[in-house]
């Protein structure tokens, strides 16, 4: 079973590991030290936080809970109009194991329950983009590099 808690200053470390999770890969390949990765790493963690706090002000921001350990991070921002997800991260070893999915469906239960769209940014080459295919997520609007998905269950036309 999965739970969301509300994030605190003290979450801040375990935020940024999850960041930087999804993002070690890409910049390992660049060919850096380890003291140059982790400072760009960090100095993008704490402009996209700044960014994300700056746009979405009223944004919950959860940790994902999976048997009393932390796994991951999901930020939302529900307004009258729709609902934000403005990001979902998991820790590697919690990847394709079905738990994105299931929140997503929840997500989306909650969303037709108040007929409100679900709507994202996703960069184009997130391997994400194909999972929100399947769940019904369609592009309503291209911000190359990324692109703004929406899903309106029964209410798509």
């Amino acid at each position: 079973m999965v739970t969301l808690v509300d994030a605190t200053t003290e979450d801040e470390a375990f935020l940024y590991e999850v960041y930087r999770s999804t993002r070690h890969e890409e910049v390992t390949a660049w060919g850096w030290g380890d003291e140059e990765r982790d400072g760009f790493l960090r100095m993008q963690f704490d402009l996209q936080q700044r960014s994300y706090r700056l746009q979405y002000p009223w944004a919950q921001y959860s940790i994902l809970y999976k048997q009393g350990v932390r796994i991951g991070r999901i930020i939302l921002n529900e307004s009258p109009q729709e609902i934000r997800l403005i990001d979902i991260s998991l820790l590697p070893e919690y990847r394709n194991a079905g738990i994105g999915t299931a929140f997503l469906k929840e997500l989306q239960k909650r969303a037709e329950a108040h007929g409100k769209p679900v709507r994202l940014h996703v960069i184009r080459s997130n391997p994400a983009v194909s999972l929100y295919e399947r769940l019904g997520f369609y592009p309503v609007e291209n911000q190359e590099p990324y692109a703004v998905m929406e899903w309106r269950g029964n209410q798509h036309e």
